[in-house]
């Protein structure tokens, strides 16, 4: 069987979402081919997929401009995707010739559009697996009549089977949708013995974005604490330490071993701290459409402190790290490993 999976490069949500099914997929049906879509670098992939894969790198959506991990580019966003979209039929006959030649049993998609047109074409299900799409978040920016908006939609609603895990906006787009368990990456076991000392530790990511600036040097003042920093420079003070991320050592990994992780609210974090039980100290993300929903998990149902900006860049962040390891939340039940439900769903698709 042949599967064809495309995988936004907008940030590492949508890989981090799509690589647990796809390795579930490929324990099932150790004889799949799997023809990867995605334009993220393909170390990246290489680091999450246990198998071999054919790939296609040109990207496959566009997401949303971001100024950095926490800021969104609204206006540059919105032209991007204007001119990205009035060539959209276009790019699907380009997407539809080159299935043709892979000859996919089936579709898979987070979440570009170009996937479902593609997919009905070729007359093989096309299944999108995602919390977000890009014509519900441009559906906040845009009004229902822009061009933008229903060339989106006319791409999205061929989709056959939408699948959900927790923490998804309401995608009305899709018109079939089914919610499945969380999808999380499981840690692997690493030797962490680099507290120095420190009483608490904390992991400070932000994921595939650029990383929004902040005083490194106030973080010297937090004595108590040891800070886990990806890429840090050699003159930041001596509680915080360099890490370097790679196939044998992954952000999941780290969790275990801290008290709560600095990040922003993103499904791939969030869903990684529920895994490990890990609580968070996030940062304010209010442009963004999909902020209000993580915010409200963030607010009420995990153990989580929020900072605004101006903390965060002053390195003000004490009070919101002791906030969040107090939280008596406690992270709910993760029951069925979500990963297994999407590819069980997935193979009855293509076996049935």
């Amino acid at each position: 069987m042949n599967i064809a999976v495309y995988i936004s490069g907008h940030g590492f949500g949508h890989l981090a979402q799509t690589a647990p099914v796809l390795n579930r997929l490929y324990q099932s049906r150790p004889s799949c081919r799997f023809l990867i879509r995605c334009s993220l670098p393909e170390p990246e992939l290489l680091a999450r997929l246990d198998f071999n894969f054919e790939l296609e790198s040109e990207p496959v959506d566009l997401g949303v401009i971001q100024k950095s991990a926490i800021e969104e580019d609204r206006e540059g966003s919105i032209a991007q995707m204007r001119a990205w979209t009035v060539g959209l039929d276009t790019r699907i006959d380009r997407e539809v010739s080159l299935l043709n030649a892979f000859k996919p049993d089936l579709v898979l998609s987070d979440i570009s559009p170009l996937a479902f047109p593609a997919a009905r074409a070729l007359a093989v299900p096309g299944i999108g697996l995602a919390t977000l799409d890009w014509h519900t978040i441009y559906s906040h920016w845009l009004d229902a009549n822009d061009p933008i908006i229903q060339a989106l939609k006319r791409a999205y609603e061929v989709c056959d089977l939408l699948l959900s895990p927790p923490m998804a906006m309401d995608m009305q787009v899709f018109p079939n949708r089914q919610s499945i368990p969380l999808i999380a990456a499981y840690p692997g076991r690493v030797n962490f013995v680099a507290r120095q000392g420190r009483k608490k530790c904390a992991l400070v990511i932000f994921g595939g974005s650029n990383q929004p600036p902040y005083d490194l040097n106030a973080l010297g003042e937090m004595s108590d604490w040891l800070f886990l920093i990806p890429g840090a420079p050699e003159h930041a003070p001596d509680n915080v330490h360099s890490i370097s991320f790679s196939n044998s050592l992954k952000a999941v990994d780290l969790m275990p071993h801290v008290d709560a992780v600095v990040c922003k609210p993103g499904y791939g974090i969030l869903a990684e701290c529920w895994r490990t039980s890990r609580p968070m100290v996030w940062v304010e993300r209010p442009d963004f459409p999909e902020y209000p929903m993580l915010k409200k998990w963030l607010d009420e149902v995990f153990p989580s402190q929020g900072m605004n900006r101006s903390d965060f860049q002053s390195g003000n962040w004490l009070a919101m790290l002791e906030g969040a390891v107090a939280s008596t939340r406690e992270f709910p039940d993760l029951g069925r490993d979500g990963a297994e439900v999407a590819s069980e769903i997935i193979i009855s698709m293509l076996e049935g």
